[in-house]
């Protein structure tokens, strides 16, 4: 799919900028999350983020303009290729926002697995791994099998002190397009699986919060961290909004 080239502007540096310029641009980051997001960048002052699932560059630009805000930092965001399928495309977000050189856009023929492993080659001497990444977004294949390799290959990946954000805990597959699979996965939730089971019994993981669809987790400074803060807010609304997403699918099967 060929795309439209776009004259750079100056870089939007706001959330609000990012919002008006998204208009009602589909994707899961909402202007309230994007706002969230675009803040939790700013103040942490990251330098090297990664964003695993892209699709329209929703997020993308979000986090792209807080980098810009600060003046440093670059976001590398991955995808599969039915991301060029989408109207608008990410790239031409990114142009209209200015934000382009902030922005590293990677397609990968299967899964953004596979981009993870070429990373974990290339920060390998001997047996030893360096750290990339100081922030990494995960939203993507919202899958057990994905997700969940996803998590242990970034951990390796991810500088102490770093942060992982999860997004869409309590999202289920829909029976009307996930049919094939067995009742019994498509039932769970599977990213907040990847989360209870993978990221809250990891040692290395010393401050862990679950807001709504959201769950954030700082990797500790030290090996064994001294003490663990873990907070959950009881996503009620957003679990029985899943559960009845999942409801109507069953019935349109």
């Amino acid at each position: 799919m060929a795309s439209t080239t776009i004259a750079a502007r100056t870089p939007i540096t706001t959330a609000a900028q990012a919002r008006e310029l998204l208009g009602d641009t589909p994707g899961g980051t909402t202007p309230p999350r994007g706002e969230q997001i675009h803040d939790f960048v700013r103040d942490h002052r990251f330098e090297r983020c990664l964003e695993l699932g892209f699709a329209h560059g929703v997020g993308s630009v979000y986090i792209a303009s807080a980098l810009a805000a600060n003046g440093r930092g670059h976001l590398t965001s991955v995808d599969v290729p039915a991301a060029l399928e989408r109207v608008p495309l990410a790239s031409e977000l990114l142009a209209r926002a200015g934000l382009s050189d902030r922005v590293s856009l990677v397609i990968e023929p299967t899964s953004y697995t596979w981009f993870l492993h070429r990373m974990l080659r290339q920060q390998t001497v001997g047996a030893t791994i360096e750290p990339l990444f100081d922030f990494v977004f995960i939203d993507g294949a919202h899958t057990w099998d994905v997700d969940g390799l996803a998590f242990l290959l970034v951990d390796k990946l991810l500088k102490p002190g770093g942060w992982i954000l999860f997004d869409d805990l309590h999202w289920r597959l829909d029976p009307a397009c996930w049919g094939e699979v067995p009742e019994a996965e498509r039932a769970l939730a599977q990213v907040k699986e990847v989360w209870e089971l993978l990221v809250m019994t990891h040692p290395g993981y010393d401050e862990m919060r679950a807001d709504e669809s959201w769950g954030w987790a700082h990797k500790a400074t030290t090996s064994v961290p001294q003490t663990r803060v873990v907070t959950e807010v009881a996503p009620l609304l957003v679990q029985l909004r899943e559960a009845m997403r999942y409801v109507r699918g069953r019935a349109r099967i």
